[in-house]
């Protein structure tokens, strides 16, 4: 038997999903989401599951209620067991949930609710006002400025006057100066402290604070604004105007391929930043050699020492292991050596502990400390799994120590292609660009050399990981503006953090 979920998916921020939404959402066979449901928490749902966009925004609906609520039931007569309703915010407030409960449970379907966080107390305390502080505001009262007829609602303005506390008006953009002049006309002093609150707690959240008198201007048009919360009351004055997420309003490039931009996508919006995702490059087995790969891992006996220059190799090569059906015991015979602590980050999610990581992360360092560190009288090869595209810098320096290497290209780095305009409003509109790889940069080049636009990269700040990144980017006449001093995506946005502060 089908059972209808009706789950609340917060505010927009994918952290602030409870625990039991996000099970549900990764696990149903259907869901049927609403417009305010963030993009960032539709990237969590797996591919396989159907989709059903029934978004309601204002002159723009998709579908109309009653056709929901029919929708609803019909998808619960298929051979499914879950299907979730999802909903921005909290499915039972200004959401129809309740309509929705009442005709599943009519039709004699099961239904379960999961409450999730409101926006009318998340957003503004994303910007740090409390929506009751106990010297500034004992109660909170949230009301929908929507109505059917698209007039004010009519609410008893002088009751609200007098009530004091906090005022958080939902789905009221169109009706600002209707609302303010209501509330002064009813006895609000003009000089109360209001805002909009647009998009809370997402990375393009933006506060506009004035004082109620200031909202009055019929003429002046919000819209841009949606979605948006009016909110009236001195805790207002608790905010000092920007939020303690220092990246807040920041937009930022990531050029990571697409499977790898997340931890660094989250982390800068952890920290308020929008990151745009532009990756340059998607990664795909080196089919050419799979016959070469699959003889090289039966022999790993072979070698004296594994080179892994990077997180990709890692992965690479660990699915490749997986591929001629081997596993983590076929490294035995081999010491492991690491470059940087992403590197070997991965290796010890995989239960490998390097034998040797050099103190700095680039080909010449870890050339020389290694030849410090071991002894030339190991006479087996070293083996270096990497890209198709891997520069020769590593193994050349090596073998002229007396060091044979094999290099076993594991995987190749495929550009993207974008649109012209696309890339020229993306490059135009940030305050950083990241890379995090060599060949991140050079593809990137290539695709604004194709439309000449390469004065855009000179005319923004790139922000780099590693040493070997950053020469990449200083063979086009180019200076990283900065270099992250560990190669760690922790120390990257920490030294974005600095730079923009």
């Amino acid at each position: 038997m089908s059972t209808v979920y009706l789950v609340g998916a917060g505010p927009g921020d994918p952290k602030l999903l409870t625990r039991r939404a996000y099970e549900l959402i990764t696990t149903a066979e259907i869901i049927v989401y609403d417009a305010l449901v963030s993009p960032r928490i539709i990237e969590l749902i797996p591919p396989t599951t159907r989709l059903y966009n029934v978004g309601k925004r204002y002159g723009a609906h998709s579908m109309k209620q009653p056709e929901i609520n029919a929708l609803l039931v019909e998808l619960a007569s298929e051979d499914v067991k879950k299907i979730v309703r999802l909903k921005g915010g909290d499915p039972f407030v200004f959401a129809h949930g309740g309509e929705e409960m009442q005709v599943l449970r009519e039709a004699g379907i099961r239904y379960e609710i999961v409450p999730g966080i409101t926006a009318g107390l998340a957003a503004p305390a994303y910007f740090d006002i409390p929506v009751t502080h106990r010297a500034v505001s004992r109660s909170f009262t949230c009301l929908t400025a929507h109505s059917e007829s698209g007039e004010l609602p009519d609410f008893d303005w002088t009751a609200l006057a007098k009530l004091g506390g906090t005022l958080i008006f939902y789905m009221g953009v169109r009706q600002i100066a209707s609302i303010s002049q209501a509330l002064i006309e009813a006895g609000c002093d003009a000089s109360t402290p209001a805002a909009l609150v647009s998009r809370g707690t997402t990375p393009q959240q933006t506060l506009l604070a004035r004082t109620l008198g200031e909202f009055t201007d019929a003429e002046e048009d919000f819209t841009a604004y949606t979605p948006a919360l009016f909110v009236i009351g001195e805790v207002i004055r608790l905010n000092e105007g920007s939020t303690s997420r220092p990246l807040t309003g920041k937009k930022i490039i990531v050029t990571r391929a697409r499977h790898q931009a997340s931890s660094l996508q989250e982390a800068l919006e952890a920290e308020g930043a929008e990151a745009l995702l532009l990756p340059t490059i998607e990664l795909s087995t080196n089919q050419e050699v799979a016959t070469e790969v699959s003889s090289c891992l039966r022999e790993l006996y072979r070698y004296g020492w594994i080179f892994f220059t990077s997180p990709n190799a890692v992965e690479f090569f660990f699915a490749a292991l997986r591929e001629a059906g081997l596993d983590s015991r076929a490294l035995a015979p081999c010491r492991i050596a690491s470059l940087g602590p992403m590197t070997s980050a991965s290796l010890l999610s995989r239960g490998i502990q390097p034998d040797f990581m050099p103190s700095a992360y680039h080909a010449k360092a870890f050339a020389a400390e290694f030849i410090q560190h071991s002894s030339k009288c190991e006479a087996k090869p070293i083996l270096l799994p990497a890209s198709a595209l891997a520069h020769d810098d590593l193994p050349r320096l090596l073998e002229e120590a007396g060091y044979p290497c094999h290099r076993l290209p594991l995987y190749t780095n495929n550009p993207i292609h974008y649109e012209q305009e696309e890339l020229r409003a993306t490059l135009s509109s940030a305050d950083y660009l990241t890379a995090c790889s060599s060949s991140a940069v050079h593809h990137l080049v290539e695709l604004l050399e194709a439309y000449q636009l390469t004065e855009l990269l000179h005319e923004l700040p790139i922000a780099v990981l590693g040493e070997q990144t950053a020469e990449a980017v200083r063979s086009y006449g180019i200076e990283p503006q900065l270099i992250a001093p560990q190669a760690t995506i922790t120390a990257l946005v920490d030294s974005l953090i600095e730079s923009l502060r």
